[in-house]
């Protein structure tokens, strides 16, 4: 599977170490205006080698409009995008040419189709989720202009809980209590030091859904959140609404009035339906598989060995995670509009 989206359909391709990544976007308006540095801004945001916290890998993620567009208007025809790779080291990979890493998908790819890229993992390497930032850049300014707005800070890493206060924006567009950072910063510089990797919770806040966003048993909102989220590299689990695991059922009812909810503790969804309440979703990333330090594991002849990887990696995913998330969530957003016909 290679594709998503339901009225505007995206189709990703590309390897982690090929000469192109890209996507094809089919079924988009055509007239509206579209420009490669807006692009460009989104993909900013999660690029690699933007702060010592990420992975080294110097990529430009320098994007081009192939087609679908003319004098900067879309013409309704398929748009092309191309990401050309720059920065590929694959000779890093060399000594897990047969071994697998444990954690990765090294493993299930090879049982699948007998055969896997091993150079940074190849298809399943994060590298692809920089197509679905470019993708859903094109219509990010409808959902906007529809007054609707995602937002999203990072709650966790690792061991450390993080306060939030108010939306502080720092350089790669993660939001964070500015409070934490040099905490944060040391608990990193560890990590990297001694050759480990972290978790990171994610809460998402989306305002300005109107009630009625959804469908009903096989097609809910809150599902096709989870089916997106969950396609995310390192995304484990997926939380609708405020934690409900210590509250009783009276508490977790949300009340209504005349003029709205008395709460969210559901999260602006119920029964797979927004409610018109703002969207709370938090979305859990595992630390990264790929480390160098020694660890027991087998190769493709079954036969039992230590390997450690050489490549660049991110000792926390979920630094660069959020552009990635909010793309994800604002293709949702707009098939669900496009087939409710909301929002006209």
């Amino acid at each position: 599977m290679n594709n998503y989206g339901d009225n505007i359909k995206i189709t990703t391709f590309g390897e982690s170490h090929g000469v192109f990544i890209g996507a094809v976007l089919d079924g988009f308006f055509s007239n509206k205006f579209i420009y490669e540095k807006n692009i460009q801004k989104e993909l900013n945001l999660r690029k690699p080698f933007t702060s010592l916290f990420s992975t080294q890998r110097k990529e430009l993620d320098k994007v081009k409009i192939i087609t679908g567009v003319f004098n900067n208007k879309t013409t309704g025809a398929p748009i092309l995008l191309i990401i050309k790779n720059n920065d590929k080291k694959s000779f890093d990979y060399k000594n897990i040419s047969s071994n697998f890493r444990p954690g990765h998908s090294d493993y299930t790819y090879f049982k699948k189709y007998k055969f896997r890229d091993f150079r940074g993992g190849g298809r399943s390497s994060a590298r692809e989720t920089a197509t679905r930032v470019a993708s859903s850049s094109i219509f990010k300014n409808y959902i906007y202009n529809k007054g609707i707005k995602i937002r999203s800070y990072i709650k966790k890493i690792g061991a450390i809980k993080i306060k939030f206060n108010s939306w502080n924006y720092i350089k790669n567009r993660f939001y964070i209590n500015i409070i934490y950072l040099n905490d944060i910063k040391e608990y990193i510089n560890y990590c990297k030091n001694t050759c480990n990797s972290l978790s990171a919770e994610i809460i998402t806040i989306i305002n300005g859904i109107l009630p009625g966003i959804g469908e009903p048993i096989y097609d809910k909102l809150d599902s096709n959140i989870a089916n997106y989220l969950i396609s995310i590299n390192a995304v484990k689990s997926i939380e609708i609404g405020l934690n409900l695991k210590k509250k009783n059922s009276f508490i977790i009812k949300d009340e209504i009035i005349s003029n709205g909810f008395l709460s969210n503790n559901n999260g602006g969804i119920l029964g797979g339906i927004s409610n018109g309440q703002p969207l709370i979703i938090k979305t859990l990333f595992k630390p990264t598989s790929s480390t160098s330090k020694k660890i027991k594991t087998i190769n493709e002849k079954n036969l039992i060995l230590f390997s450690k990887t050489y490549g660049r990696h991110d000792p926390c995913v979920g630094l660069r995670a959020i552009p990635i998330i909010e793309s994800m969530l604002s293709t949702i957003i707009i098939n669900f509009i496009l087939k409710n016909k909301k929002y006209e």
